[in-house]
């Protein structure tokens, strides 16, 4: 497999951990030290923390053991602590509606048809019945219990099989029960009984009430542009549907599906990769399509927990674990589903904490005296009471769980080596470097290869045969997949300068073009240098750093970029002493730029370079990896011109333009165009983990240069989504107040928006509350000139569609400038797919765009040839990428963030109030945000590419 940039896939494992709420004693944070070090564990840099890295951040310096055990009390009964459902604080609206699109189709560019991963699916219209089920298991002389997923699932099965005249009916394994016909025939309970684990259990079926009778019709009706309104829930309806016959075959998690008899690719640390298949009923202009691709999932493996441990840690714990590394452990395992083994039966609990180990941890087990009346309490360790009842444990100085069901009160002590990982629980922590490259292997796939292997999951599903579809007369035409109309947008020019400062073109080919020439405008540097951080340079490496010293100035020139002296060298331990000395000595020297060459670093070096240079002392930075300058220490001009475009963006320079306007059919020389691009990193939210917002604007006339915005955004307690950017307006305020800084005293006329980090059922709350706060803040900056004209579009990357050509011999990606906006897109609002880039390994991955406000008239022709080129835009290479560089740039920005400290002014006016309030009452007023503040130096400069 080649190198090169990777196409996203579709794994979904990189999410962070949760922070533990829970601890038996006082914690420190150990801001004294001057190192930043790893652990001497072998994990990667990129991966997740060890358990002394986890724990770092409330680190007691003075734990004690007799301060654990005089705690070990209250680690038996921990207070109540209710558990409430992630609720939204922005309001449901529906103020502004999303535009219709304009005219049928665009028609620039060149013809073409591909095929797309969809599949035409007819349906008959019907009344479709909701019930409201219960089903518990009974037990002699004590409440019914709600019975487990699995068990609700059999229960059904049986009656289906057994119970004379039942309908064929489709369940969602919650409440939800669903058919054609009307169960009058079943108003009474119905009892089942299940053999499990070799104990029979007597189930009781009880149809509450009809909740409501949902037209599958409605689907038609949005399709044919008679209502607006998404069904949702007949899509849901449907999707249940088609999930009834491969239920005991497939783990199914949301619209993805995994078999249960493969076999994982090992990751090494306890988890494992499952290949599966995405499927979800789409509603498209030509009519419902079942939407089908590939899936990867990371699963912990099904082990004693004391084997998962030492996996998933990568150390030895059978010999014991020090306070640190258990609090660590605890941020990482918390909440984990576990099952017990020591016992007949398999209990599953969720892990909350860790206690005492075995051989201490004791509680006080009733016995009878020696007459047999009595009852008297006898103190006995968790370790004796399973030598006693069960087997002596093999770790009895490992620390034991506190496993509990729901809301549970009080803990269920268990050791370690008496459970295990529940099988087919998603592992949603960061993989390291190490695993990403076993999952790119596997997840990164050829457009033939993942052409063939969607086919053969469509044949093998053999939709057509499915006695469930048949309820609604289901037909899915799995020939093949749909073939599409496309064209092919043309490129941009771009332009660059000769060295007698004369404009030239270079021409784009295949979505790639080569720099030939000096940029477009470059600044010039005075004073400079290069550091190294790293371990003490041999004589290999300062061969190779020489030879870069050498090298660079040479080539930034070739681009035009001004270099007025050789740049002063200096090698220094990646402590944090060293770096703040060397960042304070070449401050007051008074260097433009530093380039910092890491060695082997930690990410901390580099996240506290940047704090130092972006925030603290306002000097621009790059820095470069030495493992990369010494793989491309043979073709330093490649690696080189990859750095120059970087560097010459943030020392203010242009490196190419492209004359937007011309993308458009009505443009006047007049207008002046300003560009946004806005990200938000995730929109559940909490204090702990707060949301970042960031938003970009462009600050030139030639839309080549930017400046961002970022806020962190929070409830000042528990947890809360917040789907829109709190503080647009304020944000947007600064922006155009920064653009008319660099434009002479104008403002644009015209902003195009491109707001990513949106999902489907949001686009409506953004809508109503961003254009809004847009546009506010246009009317406070532009008082009483005329208001810009806006248009705001959602870039979508996260879906499942994807695009094929086959030339009769081979299937392939499509080209760079692929556009569909027939067939698949929207019924009727204003959407398209766009591939603006050449895929170097995998299956290209279009971006859809929804343009939902638009009050500049854009024909479909004007905002696709557009979206393109700014395609072209991103200085960070020579090719056109995946998404326009404005919303690409807030992107970084917002992940470049973790490196930076945000405005804490506001935190002393906080209340201290109780957490138990739960997320329910938040609303949006209550959400805190805090700015993100650079070095004047540095605020408006683009620091972020």
């Amino acid at each position: 497999m080649s190198k090169g940039r990777k196409s996203r896939v579709d794994l979904k494992s990189d999410m962070t951990s949760k922070s533990s709420s829970e601890s038996n004693s006082p914690r420190n944070n150990p801001s004294t030290t001057n190192q930043i070090t790893s652990s001497a564990s072998a994990r990667s840099q990129s991966e997740f923390p060890t358990p002394t890295e986890a724990a770092m951040a409330n680190l007691s310096l003075q734990s004690t053991e007799s301060q654990t055990e005089k705690n070990v009390r209250s680690q038996t009964e921990c207070p109540k602590k209710r558990r409430y459902g992630v609720s939204s604080v922005v309001p449901d609206s529906a103020v502004l509606t999303p535009i219709r699109r304009p005219d049928a189709q665009g028609t620039v560019g060149n013809d073409i048809e591909i095929y797309t991963n969809h599949f035409p699916v007819s349906i008959d219209d019907a009344i479709i019945n909701q019930y409201d089920i219960d089903i518990a298991m009974v037990r002699d002389g004590r409440r019914p219990c709600p019975a487990k997923k699995n068990e609700r699932w059999e229960v059904l099965q049986i009656l289906s099989r057994h119970e004379k005249n039942f309908p064929i009916v489709w369940y969602d394994e919650g409440k939800n029960l669903y058919t054609r016909e009307l169960l009058t025939d079943f108003t009474r309970p119905r009892r089942v009984k299940l053999t499990i684990n070799n104990q029979e259990k007597t189930f009781e079926f009880k149809v509450l009430n009809l909740v409501r009778q949902e037209k599958i019709g409605n689907i038609f009706d949005f399709i044919h542009g008679k209502t607006t309104i998404r069904p949702r829930d007949p899509i849901r309806i449907i999707e249940t549907l088609f999930k009834q016959s491969v239920h005991n075959q497939y783990i199914c998690i949301r619209n993805k599906y995994y078999d249960r008899r493969q076999k994982m690719l090992d990751l090494g640390d306890g988890r494992g990769l499952a290949s599966g298949f995405h499927q979800a009923l789409c509603l498209t202009r030509d009519g419902p399509t079942i939407n089908v691709n590939l899936a990867f999932t990371c699963f912990y493996q099904p082990l004693n927990f004391v084997d998962f441990a030492c996996q998933y840690l990568r150390q030895d714990i059978t010999r014991g674990v020090n306070e640190a590394e258990l609090e660590g452990m605890q941020k990482l395992f918390k909440n984990i589903l576990i099952k017990t083994t020591h016992a007949g039966r398999p209990i599953q609990y969720r892990l909350k904490l860790f206690g005492l180990p075995a051989n201490r941890l004791t509680f006080d087990l009733r016995c009878k005296d020696d007459s047999g009346s009595a009852s008297l309490p006898k103190q006995i360790t968790v370790a004796e009471y399973f030598a006693k009842n069960y087997k002596a444990l093999k770790y009895p100085n490992l620390p034991c769980i506190d496993a509990r069901n729901g809301e549970e009160e009080r803990a269920q002590w268990l050791p370690m080596e008496t459970v295990q990982i529940v099988e087919w629980e998603r592992a949603m922590r960061p993989l390291d470097s190490v695993q990403q490259a076993l999952v790119g292997k596997k997840a990164i796939i050829k457009p033939d290869k993942r052409y063939d292997q969607i086919m053969d999951i469509i044949n093998k599903r053999n939709f057509n045969s499915d006695s469930y579809l048949k309820a609604l007369n289901i037909q899915v035409n799995t020939k093949d997949m749909l073939k599409i109309h496309a064209r092919i947008l043309p490129p941009p020019q771009i332009k660059y300068r000769t060295q007698n400062n004369q404009e030239v073109v270079e021409h784009v080919s295949f979505g790639k073009w080569k720099i030939g020439n000096q940029f477009r405008s470059t600044s010039i540097i005075n004073k400079w240098g290069m550091i190294y951080f790293g371990p003490q340079p041999n004589e290999d490496i300062i061969e190779i750093l020489k030879k870069f010293e050498q090298q660079l100035p040479l080539l930034l020139r070739r681009y035009g970029i001004g270099i007025n002296s050789n740049p002063l060298t200096m090698a220094k331990p990646s402590r944090k002493d060293e770096i703040d000395k060397t960042f304070s000595n070449i401050k007051s020297q008074g260097w433009q730029l530093a380039i910092v060459i890491l060695n082997d670093t930690i990410p901390a070096v580099y996240d506290y370079v940047k704090h130092l240079g972006n925030q603290k002392f306002g000097l621009i930075t790059q820095c470069a990896s030495f493992q990369a300058i010494e793989r491309n220490s043979e073709k330093l001009h490649m690696y080189v011109e990859n750095l120059s475009q970087k560097l010459n963006a943030k020392i203010g320079g242009i490196n190419g333009i492209i004359n937007l306007k011309t993308a458009l059919s009505q443009a006047s020389h007049n207008d002046r165009f300003m560009f946004f691009g806005a990200d938000v990193t995730h929109t559940t939210s909490s204090k702990e983990k707060p949301s970042i917002a960031a938003i970009v604007g462009s600050c030139d006339p030639t839309c080549s240069r930017y400046a961002a915005r970022l806020c962190e955004q929070y409830p000042k307690k528990n947890r809360c989504s917040i789907e829109i950017i709190k503080d647009m307006d304020k944000m947007v305020i600064d922006l155009l107040r920064v653009y008319a800084r660099s434009c002479g005293n104008t403002l644009p006329n015209r902003i195009i928006f491109y707001r990513d980090g949106v999902d489907d059922g949001q686009f409506q709350k953004v809508l109503d509350n961003e254009v809004n706060k847009i546009k506010s803040a246009c009317r406070v900056v532009y008082g009483q000139h005329p208001l810009p004209r806006l248009t705001f579009i959602i870039v979508k990357k996260r879906h499942n569609t994807r695009f094929f050509t086959y030339n009769g011999q081979k299937t392939d990606n499509v080209e760079a400038g692929t556009v569909v906006d027939l067939h698949i897109t929207h019924p009727s609002q204003f959407d398209f797919y766009l591939c603006s880039q050449t895929a170097i390994m995998g299956t290209s991955r279009p971006a859809l765009y929804h343009v939902l406000h638009d009050e500049n008239g854009f024909s479909s022709d004007d905002i696709q040839q557009l979206t393109y080129w700014l395609c072209h835009t991103d200085v960070r290479c020579s090719k056109s990428v995946s998404i326009p560089a404005p919303v690409h740039y807030a992107h970084l920005a917002a992940y470049a963030s973790n490196a930076y400290e945000f405005d804490h002014s506001e935190d002393e006016n906080l209340e201290n109030e109780d957490d138990e309030k739960p997320s329910e009452e938040i609303s949006l007023e209550d959400i805190q945000t805090k700015v993100m503040i650079l070095n004047n130096d540095i605020q408006d400069t683009m620091w972020f590419v």
